[in-house]
């Protein structure tokens, strides 16, 4: 195990982190950031509708540990490019959801990615999943997270 700042690291804390949904620490303990990778799935077009079209990622290992569900603004590579998002995990309760989905919404990207893998990188947790009484409610949420997120990229 390794020290840093007088904590001695190790995978159970690296794990636990990531359950809790601290990217940040994760990052620190492995001296990068956390990252998943899966291929690109359909899904029910849900985000492409609310104005915020999303790749569906089938993971390529089901045994890697996904980090806690929510909204994380993160760092997609899509072949030979890299590209800002945000990545949500979750349920999506706001429709009555019950398998959990792992779905990134590109920025400033619109092509058709199907059945390509894209490994997505963990910056930060932006809030954590929730219910919204509206559609609308939710569309107006994803703006303010999209805010979030390049305000984040541009103090890196």
């Amino acid at each position: 195990a390794q020290d840093i700042d007088h904590v001695t690291i190790s995978s159970s804390k690296i794990r636990a982190a990531l359950e809790t949904g601290d990217v940040q620490t994760a990052h620190q303990f492995l001296g990068r950031h956390y990252a998943i990778t899966g291929r690109v799935i359909k899904g029910d077009q849900l985000g492409r509708v609310l104005g915020y079209p999303t790749a569906n990622l089938d993971l390529d290992a089901h045994h890697k540990l996904v980090p806690a569900e929510g909204i994380y603004a993160v760092r997609v590579l899509q072949g030979h490019q890299t590209h800002r998002g945000m990545l949500y995990i979750g349920t999506r309760p706001t429709i009555d959801g019950t398998k959990q989905v792992i779905e990134v919404n590109i920025f400033d990207f619109n092509r058709e990615i199907y059945g390509e893998n894209l490994t997505v990188e963990f910056i930060q947790l932006l809030r954590r999943d929730a219910r919204f009484s509206s559609l609308n409610d939710l569309k107006n949420q994803l703006e303010k997270d999209r805010i979030e997120t390049l305000q984040i990229f541009d103090n890196q």
